[in-house]
C-alpha cells in the first residue's frame, strides 16, 4: 500500500464530480447517493484486489473517494445556494 498524491487526487476529483452531479440531479436522496458512491468506491478496491488488472486494493483510495464525495456535495450545495435554489 503506497500513498501517492496523484492517485489520491484523481480518486477525490472523480468522486467529487460524481457526488456534485448526483447531488444536483438527485437532491432529495443525498443519503442514498452517499451510500451508493461509498459502495462503488469499495467495489473498485475489491476489483483491484482481484489482481485481474495488476493493481492492489488501497484503503486510502477509498478515503480519498469519501473526501471527494464530501467536497462534491458541498460544492453542489453552495452552487444551489448561490443560484437561489433550495440547498436540500
Amino acid at each position: 500500500m503506497t500513498f501517492t498524491h496523484h492517485g489520491k487526487l484523481t480518486h477525490a476529483a472523480a468522486f467529487a464530480v460524481l457526488a456534485a452531479l448526483g447531488s444536483l440531479g438527485w437532491s432529495q436522496h443525498k443519503a442514498k447517493l452517499i451510500v451508493l458512491l461509498a459502495f462503488s468506491g469499495v467495489a473498485i478496491e475489491v476489483v483491484q484486489g482481484a489482481q485481474l488488472i495488476g493493481r492492489g486494493p488501497d484503503v486510502f483510495d477509498w478515503i480519498a473517494d469519501c473526501a471527494g464525495m464530501a467536497g462534491g456535495i458541498t460544492i453542489a450545495s453552495w452552487t444551489k445556494w448561490l443560484a437561489g435554489g433550495p440547498s436540500a
